[in-house]
C-alpha cells in the first residue's frame, strides 16, 4: 500500500507502533443491509466477553471501542453467568479455557437458566484457540452460536457478531460456516 510500520520498544517501558498510510478521504459509503450490525434501538450493541488473558482483554477493548460498540469483560465463566443475569446484553463472547468455569460450563448454564426462567435466548460466540471440527461441534451442541478462533482476525469476528445478532433478530440460527471458522489477531 506504500505505506510503513515502525516499531520503537524499550524493555520494561513498552513499545509504540506506528502505521503510515498514503491513504485519500473517500466519500462516505452505505453498507450493504447485511454487513451491518443490527441496530438496538438509541443505545450501543452491549457486549459481555468473558477471558482471562488481560493481553486478550485489551484487544477485545479497544477492538469493540473501535466498533462503537460497549463491552463489558470479566475474567471467567461463572463471573459471565452472573453478570449475564443482571442483564441487558446483546451477545456474549466466551472464552473456552478459563479458571472457576470454563466458557462450555458457563454456556450450558445460561441455556438452562434460559429454559428453566423462560429468558429471551441470548446468541453466545466462542472465541478460542480450540477449532478443531470436534470441539467447534461441542461448543454448538451446548448453544453457542458460532466460533471465532484466536488468534482473533477483526473481519472475522465482526462477521460473527453481525450473523449471531441478525439471527438472534429473527430468530434464525447463528450459526454460520463463516462463524465457525474465523480468527482475529
Amino acid at each position: 500500500m506504500g505505506g510503513s510500520i515502525d516499531v520503537e520498544s524499550r524493555e520494561g517501558h513498552g513499545s509504540t507502533f506506528t502505521v503510515e498510510l498514503p491513504l485519500t478521504r473517500g466519500e462516505a459509503t452505505r453498507a450493504a443491509p447485511s454487513d451491518v450490525v443490527p441496530d438496538s434501538g438509541d443505545r450501543n450493541i452491549r457486549l459481555l466477553a468473558a477471558e482471562d488473558n488481560p493481553t486478550n482483554q485489551q484487544v477485545l477493548a479497544a477492538v469493540m471501542e473501535s466498533l462503537g460498540i460497549d463491552i463489558d469483560i470479566v475474567s471467567d465463566g461463572q463471573k459471565a453467568v452472573d453478570a449475564w443475569r443482571v442483564g441487558g446484553y446483546d451477545l456474549i463472547l466466551m472464552d473456552i479455557q478459563m479458571p472457576i468455569m470454563d466458557g462450555i460450563d458457563a454456556a450450558r448454564e445460561i441455556r438452562a437458566i434460559e429454559v428453566a426462567e423462560q429468558r429471551k435466548r441470548i446468541p453466545i460466540v466462542a472465541l478460542t484457540a480450540n477449532a478443531l471440527t470436534h470441539q467447534v461441534e461441542e461448543y454448538m451442541q451446548v448453544g453457542m452460536d458460532g466460533h471465532v478462533a484466536k488468534p482473533i482476525e477483526i473481519a472475522k469476528l465482526y462477521e460473527a457478531i453481525s450473523a449471531a445478532l441478525t439471527a438472534a433478530a429473527t430468530g434464525a440460527s447463528g450459526r454460520t460456516p463463516a462463524a465457525a471458522t474465523s480468527q482475529v489477531a
